[in-house]
């Protein structure tokens, strides 16, 4: 039985957690983020200038209001959370 509650768990954390970078993607997606950028701003570590997840999630801010995404601020959150899974891989302190 332990075991069962265990997987369950650990299932809907990871299911929980999936659809907060899916939500992300989208509204990055949504944005049409890759208009001003490439692939390249985001891999490559020479020209990305952020330093910290705060430092990106800053940029990520400042770009949705420079292009009027309007999006509050847990959406800004989402975002940022799915471009550091994928792209900056900070470490994250929430």
């Amino acid at each position: 039985m332990t075991k069962i509650m265990t997987i369950m768990i650990s299932f809907f954390f990871c299911t929980c957690g999936y659809s907060d970078m899916s939500k992300g993607k989208k509204l990055f997606d949504n944005a049409q983020c890759m208009a001003c950028h490439n692939i390249e701003d985001f891999k490559d570590k020479s020209i990305s200038k952020s330093k910290t997840f705060e430092q990106m999630k800053d940029k990520v801010s400042a770009c949705q209001m420079q292009n009027d995404a309007q999006w509050f601020d847990d959406e800004e959150h989402e975002v940022a959370k799915y471009l550091n899974q994928e792209f900056y891989h900070f470490i994250l302190k929430e």
